[in-house]
C-alpha cells in the first residue's frame, strides 16, 4: 500500500471495495452457521432446550472455567438475529478487504480470530470475578479490531456517516464508536461494550506486534545464514516489511 487513499472521501453507502478472499469465507462462514442456528431453532424448543447451541458455542467465562474451551473462538461466528448478522459482516465487508491485502489472507484470519478471542478473554475473565458473566456471541469483537487495524494503515481515509453533515477520518471513526460503546456500556450494556472495546484493543496491539514478529522472524533467519549475502538478502527483505507497517509515515 502506498497511501494513495489519504485524501479519498467515501460515502459508506456509495463505497463498495473489491471484496478479498478471506473475508468472502468469513462472511460466508458466518452466514451459514446463522442459517444453521435458524434450522435447529424449533429443533431446540421442541426438544425442551432454550438456546442450546448459544449456551454449547457462545462464551461464557463460567463454561470456560468448565472446560468449553473452544467458546473463545466459536461465539464470534454465532449471532442473535438477522441485523446482528448483518451488521457485523456490514463492517468486515467495508474494512476487512484493505486490512487483507495488508496482512495476507492466511494472516488476516488469525488477525481476525485473534481478535475476537481475545475480546473476551482479556476484559470479561476478570469482570467474571465479580458476577458478571454474560453469554456472548457475535463477530463484533473482531470486527472491532479490524476497523481499528483499517484506522491505522489509513487514518485520514475520510467516510461520510448519515446523519452527520461532515467528513469523518477513520481516526475519528473509531473515537466516534469507542464513545458510543462507552455511553452504551454506562446504559446497561456492559458486556457488549468490553467486548467492543476489548476487539479494539486487541486489534491495535496485535497491528503493532506483528512489525516486531516480523523483527523476530527475520533475526532467527540471520542467525542460520551461512552466507554473508544471503544475510543482505534478509536485511533488505525485512526492511521492505517494516516499510509496509510504518503507517504514520503514510501521506
Amino acid at each position: 500500500m502506498n497511501g494513495t487513499y489519504s485524501n479519498q472521501r467515501f460515502n459508506l453507502g456509495a463505497f463498495a471495495p473489491d471484496i478479498t478472499w478471506a473475508v468472502r469465507w468469513l462472511i460466508l462462514a458466518n452466514a451459514a452457521v446463522f442459517a444453521g442456528q435458524l434450522v435447529l431453532a424449533p429443533l431446540e424448543v421442541a426438544g425442551g432446550g432454550v438456546a442450546r447451541v448459544e449456551e454449547t458455542f457462545g462464551f461464557s467465562a463460567a463454561s470456560l472455567f468448565h472446560g468449553m474451551l473452544w467458546q473463545p473462538l466459536s461465539y464470534q461466528f454465532l449471532h442473535l438475529g438477522l441485523m446482528h448478522l448483518f451488521m457485523n459482516m456490514l463492517w468486515l465487508f467495508f474494512f476487512g478487504p484493505e486490512v487483507e491485502r495488508l496482512l495476507g489472507s492466511r494472516q488476516f484470519i488469525r488477525f481476525y480470530l485473534a481478535c475476537g478471542a481475545l475480546a473476551v478473554l482479556v476484559p470479561l475473565l476478570p469482570l467474571a470475578l465479580f458476577g458478571l458473566r454474560p453469554t456472548m456471541c457475535g463477530a463484533s469483537g473482531s470486527v472491532m479490531g479490524v476497523l481499528v487495524a483499517f484506522a491505522m494503515i489509513d487514518p485520514k481515509r475520510q467516510f461520510f456517516l448519515f446523519p452527520l453533515p461532515v467528513p469523518v477520518s477513520a481516526v475519528g471513526m473509531v473515537v466516534l464508536i469507542f464513545v458510543m460503546n462507552v455511553v452504551a456500556g454506562l446504559n446497561g450494556s456492559m458486556g457488549e461494550m468490553v467486548t467492543h472495546l476489548g476487539g479494539m484493543g486487541a486489534g491495535y496491539a496485535l497491528m503493532k506486534a506483528i512489525p516486531w514478529y516480523y523483527q523476530w522472524r527475520r533475526d532467527q533467519a540471520r542467525d542460520k545464514l551461512k552466507n554473508p549475502k544471503d544475510g543482505d538478502v534478509a536485511d533488505k527483505l525485512g526492511a521492505a516489511v517494516d516499510n509496509i507497517f510504518k503507517f504514520n509515515k503514510r501521506k
